[in-house]
């Protein structure tokens, strides 16, 4: 107490001036720290440091969290490689101060997290539970990679057509005879298929999706392309939440993620953002492609998801999807390609599947979309059965992703076990699905995900169109047409009534009086939607300036109304009376995209009365 007294009488000896170079002093210091913090690189590490939650660390003391990281990487002088069987991802050396344009996005992308608690809380909650699925699919990363290894050749898949006695019988004996997998290849996929089966979880935490929604995967040219397909679902009176999915800073466009998409009741998603501690360059490497979607499904908010492609345009509103069958008992929807299942026989060993001996599953008709049930004789004589008709086998046809329909309360393991093929996939298993057939990738992991874990799921029987125009007197393909699967259900239950009261040829007869269920989406695959490059690329005018509907002339039947003719206004909105900064049009002269635009616009007015 002495010694306190003794120090409380000695500061009243203090004089004004001293007190004044005190405080002097003490400012001093608080400027120096602060000038210290502001003079770090700001990188996207940095930025998810700040809207992360971290441990306590006593070795970081007083320091901010983001400072210490820093300083600990500025001290780290290890090298090992990365390794997901027993680390994280290893910090990379860090580039050159960001640019201008690119430490804008972050700060908008910043913005929406430290707004709004309860956004940066769901943000803190799915960053762990992604980070434990990532850490999980890593840890079982097979120990070699597929040789790929086809003794002949890859196998060319044919389309689907049940008569077409050319084609031969996809048994088990003919599946087999495509890509070879060593003893080890085999061994390393099926321990690493038994270890990510057993440690997924069932359910996400708590709190973190919600709602029904649609989403996307886009960055790069497909901004535009996913842009115009939320103009035509808005156009349509489609009031479904959005989410954009945006791989990396480069493709994040800022004018439409902070100004174009919000006003259309859409928001991006920025991938690196998600995933606590992620370097943008791990991310980027360990993603690509196809892999995305599934990705883009797992970190979108929505508890029910309708993915979408950027290429694929509604005909009309999807909201009721969602309310009705076959969605609320199924919770997965899947469309069928054009394409007969090629799925390697040493895929359902692995995933430890039996496939019957003595039991067949309906079989599939594309030409009345519906499944029959089968008569057969035991024992079935497997040399001339179909593999994908046993029962326990991923069912005909092949499945196409340009839509799908999920919900992650029922089908969240399914999902998570698709995540995992799909990160395997480019190396393991698009191969084993397909075999190298048309299509070849993420396309089969949904369903096949959902077989593997006796989950439900709903096939549209109905067929898809092929979608095209005719010219030089030959069909060219230019797009694929997939029907409502709410009215394709009920043209089932229809049809099975009938089956009830008439058989043979009576039957198919009432059939054909049937009213076939509408065409809902337009998976415009190719050529994508872009009107500048389909000039170029003589998709639709050629040489001699003759035009073209690129999608036939039944599409007023088909959906109810001139599609093209609407794709083409809102092509005409967005780029021409809107006049949006796009950055797949920044080198292209506006005038004369508008000028094409228009032209062809007002073309496919003037050909409208042509329409079956």
């Amino acid at each position: 107490m002495d010694f306190v007294s003794t120090l409380l009488v000695r500061a009243r000896w203090l004089t004004r001036r001293h007190r004044v170079v005190t405080a002097l002093c003490l400012a001093s210091l608080v400027a120096v720290i602060f000038l210290l913090t502001l003079s770090l690189e700001w990188t996207p590490e940095s930025l998810a440091a700040l809207v992360s939650v971290k441990p306590p660390d006593d070795s970081c003391r007083w320091l901010p969290g983001f400072v210490c990281d820093w300083r600990k990487q500025q001290s780290s002088t290890s090298s090992t490689p990365y390794d997901p069987k027993v680390s994280k991802p290893s910090s990379t050396p860090k580039s050159s101060a960001l640019p201008e344009s690119d430490k804008k996005k972050l700060e908008f992308i910043r913005s929406y997290y430290t707004k709004l608690k309860a956004n940066k809380q769901k943000l803190e909650i799915g960053q762990k539970f992604y980070d434990s699925i990532l850490t999980t699919v890593r840890k079982a990363k097979p120990d070699s990679v597929l040789a790929q290894d086809y003794p002949v050749e890859k196998l060319d898949s044919k389309r689907y057509e049940l008569r077409d006695t050319s084609i031969p019988t996809y048994s088990k004996t003919f599946l087999s005879g495509f890509l070879k997998l060593s003893d080890k290849e085999f061994n390393d996929l099926k321990a690493s298929h038994d270890y990510v089966i057993d440690k997924l979880p069932q359910q996400a935490p708590l709190g973190l999706y919600s709602g029904d929604g649609i989403v996307y995967v886009g960055g790069g040219k497909f901004n535009w392309l996913t842009l115009l397909s939320i103009r035509a679902l808005r156009a349509e009176g489609c009031l479904l939440p959005i989410e954009i999915l945006i791989p990396t800073i480069d493709e994040y466009e800022l004018e439409l993620c902070s100004r174009v998409f919000p006003a259309m009741n859409a928001r991006c998603i920025y991938l690196p953002m998600q995933f606590r501690g992620e370097q943008l360059s791990a991310t980027k490497l360990e993603f690509s492609g196809y892999q995305y979607k599934c990705l883009a499904i797992l970190l979108s908010s929505f508890e029910n998801v309708l993915l979408l492609d950027s290429d694929n345009v509604a005909a009309y509103a999807p909201d009721h999807l969602f309310k009705k069958e076959p969605f609320v008992s199924s919770g997965l929807i899947v469309w069928p390609d054009f394409w007969k299942r090629s799925t390697s026989p040493d895929y359902f060993k692995i995933a430890n599947v039996k496939l019957s001996q003595t039991e067949l599953l309906p079989r599939y008709d594309e030409v009345y979309g519906e499944y029959h049930p089968q008569t057969y004789q035991e024992p079935l004589d497997l040399d001339n059965t179909p593999l994908h008709e046993r029962v326990g086998a991923i069912p005909e046809p092949s499945s196409e992703s340009g839509q799908l329909m999920i919900s992650k309360k029922t089908h969240m393991r399914e999902l998570l076990l698709a995540l995992y093929y799909n990160y395997y996939g480019p190396s393991h298993y698009y191969p084993l699905f397909s075999q190298g057939a048309q299509g070849e990738g993420d396309k089969e992991t949904f369903l096949a995900a959902t077989v593997v874990t006796k989950g439900s799921f709903y096939q549209v029987g109905k067929f898809l169109d092929a979608l095209g125009n005719v010219r030089n007197d030959a069909f060219n393909g230019n797009g694929m047409g997939q029907f409502d699967p709410v009215e394709d259900l009920a043209w089932q239950k229809k049809k099975e009534k009938l089956r009830t009261e008439f058989s043979g040829d009576a039957y198919y007869e009432e059939v054909k009086k049937l009213q076939k269920p509408k065409m809902l989406f337009v998976h415009a695959n190719v050529p994508k939607l872009n009107p500048w490059s389909m000039k170029n690329e003589h998709d639709t005018v050629d040489e001699d300036g003759n035009r073209y509907r690129l999608y036939g002339l039944g599409m007023r039947e088909r959906t109810g109304a001139d599609f093209e003719g609407l794709v083409w206004g809102h092509m005409d909105t967005l780029l021409c009376e809107l006049n949006l900064n796009i950055n797949a049009f920044k080198e292209i002269d506006r005038k004369a995209l508008c000028t094409e635009i228009k032209t062809h616009r007002e073309w496919l007015k003037s050909t409208e009365h042509t329409l079956e």
